[in-house]
């Protein structure tokens, strides 16, 4: 494998020097390590057996490191070339539904994250026309633009599973481009699907009420994914700028989840040339099959995610924005709601909030600090009345999420050492729904623990601790 990638990057660098185009070559990367002191109680705060990595029984404290080297290439007007190679070594974390992403454990193994080929068709065949059409293939996932993102906690980001399986995609789009009032802006319509056209994902079983079957592959039988978008960029509009679009994915996310959609829309009032305003709307469906608040689509045993069906997402942001030349600021409030439905289990509505401040002096100090509810009130998830053991696998669900125990928080403070370089110190303690977010550290990279005063029984967990972390971009 090593030695393929090694091929890869020698072939786009040798294309790279008979380039005939200005700027048509660039090597750009980023590098981010991070480690976590924890100061959980072994006695108290141990996970039992069996929890998987990231777990306290693994190592007490947590070592984080992502590297990405990004190759682009433009040998003439109408051809590009993309490759990115990524290589991460994380201690991994378990699965707990509507409460943590699942991350396997990775030891830096080095991996072809991206590649692709992109041609423009109207542009090869030199029509004179405001209107783009690009053909792209290779390695590669779409998602969405993250319009509606505006707080540095991503609250509001309630679309980031309108996604396709990073893997080998076609992609047609079509741009067109104009001119108002002196202002560009674009429009971007694009439709991709998998190599494999209509076999892209296994097809489950996941007729509801099935009880022995349910979740499994349909042996010899599979499904189409299909991902299609809606974009306006850089729009003109009074005194900002508006930006927005809507999307669609047929088993997005790597899964069987039938359909989902959703719209984003992002609005920048500039007051003036120091304070500017954003606002970010979003509104998401998805069908089956997600676990939408741990951000994990999985039919994997270790972290089955089939059961749960309709969700309705949406999230507000709203933000301010200040620079002048000894000072920056940057606050932000993040707010959403999701109603989940469940195949054994009572429907569950859940709100979130957050809020995130950040400034920088004579643009080199940092401090900043964040608050993330995870649950506003208590909210009781239950199995449904009427699902007898035999459906449920003989089991009897109860949790409830509140506040208290779906809280985090994180403060901090850096140097910005030289144009993107930055160092940071920084605490963090992040409780159940709570752990899905982050400002400066990473959850993926720290060691989880049981919430103090729980036991192995009720999935109540954390991460938390002081961490140092270490980020450069080039």
């Amino acid at each position: 494998m090593i030695k393929r990638l090694f091929v890869i990057c020698l072939l786009l660098i040798t294309a790279a020097v008979f380039a005939q185009e200005k700027n048509s070559f660039a090597v750009s990367g980023d590098l981010t390590t991070i480690y976590t002191m924890g100061n959980a109680s072994e006695e108290d705060q141990a996970i039992g057996s069996g929890k998987g990595n990231g777990a306290y029984e693994e190592q007490r404290n947590g070592f984080y490191t992502n590297a990405n080297i990004l190759v682009w290439y433009k040998p003439v007007e109408f051809l590009e070339g993309y490759v990115k190679l990524a290589s991460t070594h994380r201690p991994g974390s378990l699965y707990v539904p509507l409460q943590l992403e699942y991350y396997g454990q990775s030891d830096f193994s080095l991996t072809l994250d991206t590649v692709y080929g992109k041609a423009g068709i109207f542009k090869a065949l030199n029509l004179d026309i405001p209107v783009d059409l690009n053909l792209k293939m290779g390695k590669f996932k779409n998602e969405v633009s993250y319009f509606g993102k505006v707080s540095r906690y991503e609250t509001e980001s309630v679309l980031y599973m309108l996604k396709t399986a990073n893997t080998y995609n076609y992609e047609i789009e079509a741009a067109y481009n104009n001119i108002i009032n002196d202002k560009p802006f674009r429009i971007t319509g694009a439709f991709s699907t998998n190599y494999r056209f209509d076999e892209a994902t296994p097809r489950l079983y996941d007729v509801d009420g099935s009880v022995s079957d349910h979740g499994g592959p349909v042996v010899s039988e599979y499904a189409p994914q299909l991902y299609a978008s809606l974009k306006l960029q850089n729009f003109a509009a009074g005194p900002g700028n508006l930006q927005g679009g809507v999307i669609y994915a047929l088993n997005g996310a790597d899964i069987y989840s039938g359909n989902s959609a959703g719209a984003d829309l992002r609005y920048t009032l500039n007051l003036n040339d120091t304070f500017s305003i954003p606002i970010g709307l979003g509104i998401g469906y998805y069908e089956k099959n997600i676990d939408v608040l741990s951000g994990t689509a999985s039919a994997a045993s270790d972290r089955r995610t089939t059961d749960f069906r309709d969700t309705f997402a949406i999230g507000f942001g709203a933000g301010a924005r200040y620079k002048a030349d000894s000072l920056a600021i940057d606050g932000n409030l993040g707010f959403s709601s999701y109603s989940i439905k469940h195949i054994y289990r009572e429907p569950l509505a859940i709100l979130s909030a957050s809020l995130d401040v950040q400034l920088t002096f004579l643009d080199c100090y940092i401090l900043g600090g964040g608050l993330i509810l995870g649950s506003l009130g208590e909210a009781e998830w239950k199995t449904k009345e009427g699902v007898n053991e035999k459906t449920n696998g003989g089991k009897i669900f109860e949790h409830t999420f509140s506040p208290a125990e779906n809280i985090g928080y994180e403060v901090y403070a850096g140097l910005k050492l030289y144009n993107n370089c930055r160092f940071i110190i920084g605490f963090n303690q992040n409780k159940g729904i709570a752990m899905n977010y982050s400002l400066e550290s990473k959850g993926e990279g720290q060691i989880k623990y049981r919430q103090l005063g729980t036991d192995n029984t009720d999935e109540k967990y954390e991460a938390s601790g002081l961490y140092l972390k270490f980020a450069l971009y080039w």
